[in-house]
């Protein structure tokens, strides 16, 4: 079999375009295979294991402690609503509220203990079974995430050591 010049280019260009698909879906960039229920399980996520806090069921107001830090999440510039009733009457706490708990979706977070502790932000992340950390948020992996407390950046992500009026804005941008 004998091709002329263009036909061994054609070959040439099909197996490199055939290469360079491959090349594609394996890094990620594409996806003609759906791959989306297997991406979803490597994910980490901290609210994998509770932390103690989180697990503390409250089946009264009758509390020591009791504050109310405000949750502001951005999403690609986009406000997330943080459901109301996060926390109350949970498969953890059939008969009552976490320690860490909403009643509306405004964004304030209810902090109730029978003592005074200090209680991270974790708590209420992992009570809403959400990730939250340094290497994003959600689903959100691939972007920047920035946590600002009262205006000022602050590292602290999931360790933040949650107070009475603190002004929490968690902002992810995607890359």
């Amino acid at each position: 079999m004998i091709l002329e010049e263009g036909g061994w280019w054609m070959i040439f260009t099909a197996v490199c375009l055939a290469c360079l698909v491959g090349f594609l879906e394996y890094e990620g960039v594409i996806d003609l295979i759906d791959n989306k229920e297997t991406t979803a399980l490597e994910l980490s996520n901290t609210a994998d294991e509770m932390h103690p806090y989180g697990q503390e069921c409250l089946e009264n107001h009758d509390v020591e402690m009791h504050f109310h830090p405000y949750l502001t999440i951005i999403i690609d510039g986009d406000e997330f609503a943080i459901p109301e009733n996060t926390g109350i009457y949970t498969q953890t706490c059939p008969e009552g509220m976490h320690m860490t708990h909403t009643h509306d979706a405004s964004g304030k977070i209810h902090v109730e203990g029978h003592q005074e502790v200090d209680v991270p932000l974790e708590v209420f992340f992992d009570v809403w079974g959400k990730h939250f950390d340094e290497t994003g948020i959600f689903e959100y992996r691939d972007g920047v995430v920035e946590m600002t407390v009262d205006g000022q950046v602050n590292s602290d992500y999931q360790n933040l050591i949650l107070a009475d009026g603190q002004n929490i804005v968690i902002t992810y941008t995607s890359n």
